[in-house]
C-alpha cells in the first residue's frame, strides 16, 4: 500500500505556524529581558538618587517616572514587532493560499485518475467478471423457470377443463382420455421444478462470486 503523504500547501501552513511561534518566543524572551534590564536600572537610579536627595517623597516620584518611562518604551517597541509579525504571517499566508489552490487542481485531477485506475482493475478482475456471468445465467434461468411455471399452470387448467368435459360425456371415454392428458401435465410441472431448482443454483453461485468479487476489490483500495 502506497504510503501516505500530506500536500505542499499543508507542509507550508504548518511552516507558516511555527514561524510564527519561533518569532512570537524570541519577542516574549526579549521582552523579558529588557524588563530585566529596567528592573536593574531602576534599581541603580534608586540607589544613586538614595544618596543624593533627602526627601522620600521626590525619590518615589522620581523611580515612578523612570519606570513608567521605560515600561512605555518597551510596550510601543512590543505592539510594533507584533504588527510586523502579523504583516509577514499575513503574507506567507496569501502566498501559500495561491499555491494551495494550484495545488488543489492538480490533487483533484490525481485523485480522478486514482479512481478510475482502482474501477477499472475491479472491473477486471477474474472475481467480477464471474460474478457478472452468473448474474446473467441467473436472470436467463429465472426467465425460463417463468415461462415453464406458467406452461404447466396453463396445461393443469387445460387438463382439468378436459377431465370435467370428458366425465359429463362418459366415464369409460374419461377413463381413457384422462391418463394421457393429466401424464403431459404432470410432465410440465416437473420440467418447471428442475428449472426452478437449476435458477437457485445459479444465483448460489452468483452470490458466491459477489463476495469474492467485493473481497477482492477490498484489496484493491489503497494499493
Amino acid at each position: 500500500m502506497a504510503k501516505a503523504t500530506l500536500p505542499k500547501p499543508v507542509y507550508a501552513y504548518v511552516g507558516v505556524t511555527d514561524l510564527a511561534v519561533e518569532v512570537v518566543r524570541d519577542l516574549v524572551a526579549s521582552t523579558q529581558t529588557r524588563l530585566a534590564g529596567v528592573q536593574k536600572d531602576v534599581n541603580a537610579r534608586v540607589a544613586d538618587v538614595q544618596k543624593t536627595v533627602a526627601d522620600p517623597k521626590a525619590l518615589r516620584q522620581q523611580a515612578v517616572t523612570v519606570v513608567n518611562a521605560r515600561v512605555d518604551a518597551i510596550t510601543s517597541d512590543a505592539k510594533a514587532r507584533r504588527k510586523a509579525i502579523e504583516a509577514r504571517v499575513a503574507e506567507l499566508q496569501a502566498t501559500v493560499t495561491k499555491g494551495a489552490a494550484d495545488q488543489a487542481t492538480e490533487t483533484y485531477a490525481e485523485l480522478v485518475k486514482r479512481g478510475e485506475s482502482l474501477v477499472g482493475r475491479i472491473r477486471r478482475q477474474e472475481s467480477t467478471t464471474a460474478t457478472v456471468k452468473s448474474a446473467s445465467t441467473t436472470v436467463a434461468k429465472a426467465k425460463t423457470t417463468a415461462t415453464q411455471a406458467k406452461k404447466a399452470a396453463d396445461a393443469e387448467v387445460t387438463a382439468t377443463k378436459k377431465t370435467n368435459s370428458a366425465a359429463k360425456t362418459a366415464a369409460k371415454k374419461a377413463t381413457a382420455k384422462k391418463a394421457p392428458v393429466r401424464k403431459a401435465a404432470a410432465k410440465k410441472t416437473t420440467t418447471a421444478q428442475s428449472s426452478a431448482k437449476a435458477t437457485v443454483t445459479a444465483a448460489k453461485k452468483t452470490a458466491t462470486n459477489a463476495v469474492a468479487a467485493a473481497a477482492d476489490a477490498a484489496e484493491k483500495v489503497g494499493d
